[in-house]
C-alpha cells in the first residue's frame, strides 16, 4: 500500500455523481486555505448531467466525465478507465461524495487506504442507498453522517469520523436529508485534512487519530515578497520535500537591486543574496513577457512597465492597439530559475510559454499580465481563464520548475 508522504501536498480527485454541493464544500474549504496539505485537481463523475462538473468549473479546476454506459455493463472496465484517468494525474488521495456506483478492485488495488467516503447515516447503522428514510422507518432518534474509508465491502469501511443531528417526530426524508447534508459539508473536508496532514492510522476496524509527524524537511528559501508567485511555485513544487519559506519572514532586509543584463544574471543575483542572508536553501526566479511587435519588450523590465498590473496591461494593449493583425501579436512568457545551496552548489534552468496578447483582458485566475495572454493550443483561452490546475502544468515557471524538479529533490534529500 502506498503511504503519504507528511508535509507534502496530496493530489485530490473528487468523484461524484449528483449536483455537487459536497464538491462545493471541499473546494471552499481549499479556497479559504482550510487544507492546506490538500490540492484538488479533478471533479471526475460517471454522469454528464451532474452538477458536480458546474461546480468544479466555477473553481478552475479540471472535471472529467467517465460515462458508465459507453462501457455496456462492464463494471470491471469502467473502473480501470477511471484509475487510469487518476494516474494520469497523479492522484494521491480519492474522495467520494457523492459517487452512486460501487468500486471495488480495480481502484482498491491501486488507493487502499487513500480512498474516502461519505455516507448519509451513523455507520454501520443504515448502510446503503436509502440511510435516511431507513433512518425514519425505523424510528431512529438520531441520525447524522460518516466519512470513512473505503474497502470492499459496501459502506463497512474503518470508520474516520461522524456527526450526528437529531431526528425529528415530523422529519421527512427530505428534511432529515437536508439537516445532514449540513454536517456533510463539514465533515467532509475535515476527514480529508486530517488524511493529508497524515493524522489517521487505520487499526484494524478503528481508525485512531495520532499527533502531527515531525516536520523534518529543509528549508527553500523563494528570494521573493510577491506572495502570489510564491504560491505559484509552492503549487508547482507541492511534492517536493522541502518547507516553502519567502522573505516576508525575515523584515529589515533592503531589496535586491535587479540591475542584471539577463534574467540570468538577475536570477543568480537574488538567489546569491539570500543564500548568503539565511544560509538556507534559496530559489530564485526572473522572469518577463517578450512581445515581438514591440520588439521583445517589456522583457526585464515587465514588472516596471507601469506601477500595478491595471496599469502595465493598459500599456501594453494601448502600444499594440495599431496591430490588428492577431498573427502579429506573438509573444511569450520567459522564466529563469536559479537555485544556491551549500557548498557552492548553483543550478540555473530556463522555461517559456509560447502564445500571443489578446485585444483584451478575459479571467479571473493568475496574475500580472495572465488576462491578456493566450497560451498556444488552448483554443484561444486566456492564460487568467485556465485555472491553476493547467496553468501550473504549461506556464513558463512551471517549465523551468519541471527541469528544476529532480535536482531539487536531490537537494532535499542531502
Amino acid at each position: 500500500m502506498t503511504k503519504l508522504v507528511p508535509y507534502a501536498r496530496k493530489r485530490v480527485a473528487i468523484l461524484a455523481s449528483g449536483r455537487g454541493s459536497n464538491v462545493r464544500a471541499l473546494l471552499e474549504a481549499q479556497a479559504l486555505g482550510r487544507l492546506p496539505f490538500a490540492r484538488i485537481v479533478l471533479v471526475l463523475t460517471n454522469r454528464p448531467t451532474a452538477g458536480a462538473l458546474d461546480v468544479a468549473r466555477q473553481f478552475s479546476v479540471e472535471g472529467i466525465l467517465v460515462d458508465h454506459k459507453k462501457f455496456e455493463g462492464d463494471r470491471g472496465a469502467h473502473e480501470r478507465e477511471i484509475v487510469r484517468v487518476l494516474a494520469s494525474r497523479k492522484i494521491d488521495i480519492v474522495v467520494l461524495a457523492g459517487y452512486m456506483r460501487v468500486l471495488s478492485g480495480a481502484l482498491l488495488d491501486v488507493f487502499e487506504g487513500r480512498t474516502i467516503n461519505i455516507h448519509p447515516s451513523l455507520l454501520p447503522a443504515y448502510p446503503g442507498a436509502h440511510a435516511q428514510r431507513d433512518a425514519i422507518a425505523a424510528g431512529a432518534k438520531v441520525s447524522g453522517c460518516t466519512v470513512h474509508f473505503v474497502t470492499s465491502d459496501l459502506d463497512a469501511g474503518p470508520i474516520i469520523l461522524q456527526r450526528s443531528v437529531p431526528v425529528n417526530e415530523d422529519d421527512t426524508e427530505e428534511t432529515l436529508s437536508a439537516r445532514i447534508l449540513e454536517e456533510e459539508h463539514v465533515a467532509l473536508p475535515e476527514a480529508l485534512r486530517l488524511l493529508c496532514e497524515c493524522r489517521l492510522k487505520i487499526d484494524g476496524r478503528r481508525v485512531l487519530r495520532v499527533p502531527p509527524p515531525e516536520d523534518t524537511r529543509p528549508s527553500l528559501l523563494i528570494a521573493t515578497g510577491n506572495q502570489h508567485k510564491v504560491q505559484e511555485i509552492e503549487s508547482i513544487l507541492d511534492d517536493i520535500p522541502f518547507r516553502i519559506r519567502s522573505t516576508n519572514e525575515f523584515p529589515g532586509y533592503t531589496d535586491v537591486e535587479e540591475n542584471g543584463k539577463t534574467y540570468e544574471e538577475n536570477a543568480l543575483l537574488k538567489a546569491r543574496t539570500w543564500h548568503r542572508r539565511k544560509s538556507l536553501w534559496t530559489l530564485a526566479d526572473d522572469s518577463g513577457i517578450e512581445v515581438d511587435a514591440l520588439d521583445g519588450r517589456p522583457g526585464l523590465h515587465s514588472a516596471r512597465y507601469a506601477a500595478t498590473n491595471e496599469g502595465r496591461i493598459a500599456r501594453m494593449l494601448d502600444e499594440l492597439s495599431r496591430t490588428k493583425d492577431p498573427a502579429k501579436r506573438t509573444a511569450r512568457f520567459v522564466s529563469v530559475v536559479a537555485v544556491c545551496g551549500p557548498g557552492g552548489v548553483e543550478r540555473v534552468v530556463r522555461g517559456t510559454c509560447e502564445g500571443r496578447i489578446a485585444f483584451e483582458s478575459r479571467g479571473n485566475g493568475g496574475f500580472g499580465y495572465d488576462p491578456i495572454f493566450i497560451p498556444d493550443g488552448f483554443d484561444g483561452r486566456h492564460l487568467a481563464e485556465l485555472g491553476d490546475s493547467i496553468k501550473n502544468t504549461i506556464s513558463h515557471r512551471a517549465r523551468a520548475l519541471a527541469e528544476l524538479r529532480p535536482h531539487l529533490f536531490e537537494y532535499a534529500m542531502r
